[in-house]
């Protein structure tokens, strides 16, 4: 419990003490501070004093109050009611209905065999036939043609001349060498000179005819 709350039932608890006290002195002769007559009185320093049966009185009070407070503090707390809606017997009934229907549904679903899957294939007609076996016999002669007829030799990047031009080189070849044979009957018989032949390719040639 809440100590606010403890010191509040302990001061009403004072308040009721002391009015019972001030009825019991009222009824024995004695007046206490609390009643109106000692208000109007000045105070005394005597002591306030308890009959045994007051005592007793006040004893039996406090523990019927506390037995009822210890009673009410040992019980269990009430619970919350949730705030779920209750379902009648009828509508548990269409429920539970439903609920087998839907289940019987599913079994009956289960227990039929999975359709078998059908390819489905394209047919042709004997004319595409036709046209497919003639390519492809056409297809294999090409090949095996091919594969009969010898290979064929790698041509080198050469260049090829013509005759016109093949004739002009041996002219200027002819002509270069009677050049030479003049020029060394010319020199003495004494000197040798060591001459100096030069063979040229076709290309030099042409080249030297063009110039």
């Amino acid at each position: 419990m809440d100590t606010r709350t403890i010191l509040a039932d302990l001061k009403a608890e004072l308040n009721r003490i002391n009015q019972a006290i001030a009825a019991l002195e009222t009824l024995d002769g004695t007046v206490t501070a609390t009643t109106p007559a000692a208000k109007a009185a000045p105070p005394k320093a005597k002591k306030r004093r308890l009959t045994p049966a007051g005592r007793k009185r006040l004893s039996e009070m406090m523990k019927k109050r506390w037995a009822a407070r210890r009673k009410q503090a040992a019980k269990p707390a009430p619970k919350q009611a949730l705030g779920h809606r209750r379902i009648s017997a009828a509508g548990r009934r269409r429920i539970s209905e439903a609920s087998k229907a839907r289940w019987a549904a599913r079994r009956k679903a289960a227990a039929k065999p999975a359709p078998k899957k059908t390819s489905v294939r394209r047919t042709m007609s004997p004319v595409a036939r036709k046209r497919i076996s003639e390519m492809v016999k056409k297809r294999w002669a090409a090949r095996r043609k091919a594969a009969v007829k010898p290979a064929t030799k790698k041509t080198s990047g050469r260049r090829t001349m013509s005759a016109a031009a093949r004739k002009k080189i041996a002219e200027a070849q002819k002509k270069r060498w009677a050049a030479q044979k003049k020029a060394a009957a010319r020199k003495p018989a004494k000197k040798i000179t060591a001459v100096k032949t030069t063979v040229e390719t076709p290309a030099e040639a042409a080249a030297a005819t063009a110039e």
